[in-house]
């Protein structure tokens, strides 16, 4: 016996108005390349903090904390998460891609803030979601400025 599929419940356009949406503040980092080509990534992509549900994970420091923002940048400055953060260096071979290897045989792509498996990682370079955000990395560069 088949299931049906299951479907997203209808909203009619007075809801979709009227429905409130919390959207995070994103803060930006500017990250220079060795060839002088700069991007732009979100400070949480760059620290390699996912939001899971009721939680924020660090997928550097192996690392869980409740979702509040204050605890999230408090970890971010910690130097316990800045020195382990400095043993996962961007590897050169993947260039402006932003791809750091995890322990196991997992990666990291800091520009879309997803972990990946080795065996997808090509696929996901290629793929239109990650060339996507690739080039908004590139053009936000024109927006953002250094602050000194």
């Amino acid at each position: 016996m088949s299931m049906p599929a299951l479907r997203q419940p209808k909203i009619n356009a007075e809801e979709k108005k009227t429905a409130k949406y919390y959207c995070e503040p994103q803060n930006f980092l500017i990250v220079n390349l060795n060839d002088g080509k700069k991007l732009v990534v979100s400070s949480d992509a760059y620290h390699g903090i996912l939001t899971s549900g009721v939680l924020y994970r660090c997928v550097f420091c192996e690392f869980e904390m409740i979702r509040d923002v204050m605890c999230k940048e408090r970890h971010k400055n910690s130097q316990n998460h800045r020195t382990i953060l400095e043993s996962y260096p961007h590897m050169a071979d993947f260039k402006e891609n932003l791809i750091r290897k995890l322990n196991g045989p997992n990666y990291y792509c800091t520009i879309c803030n997803l972990v990946i498996a080795a065996q997808a990682l090509n696929k996901h370079l290629t793929a239109e979601d990650h060339l996507k955000e690739l080039s908004k990395a590139t053009t936000r560069v024109a927006a953002y400025k250094p602050i000194n």
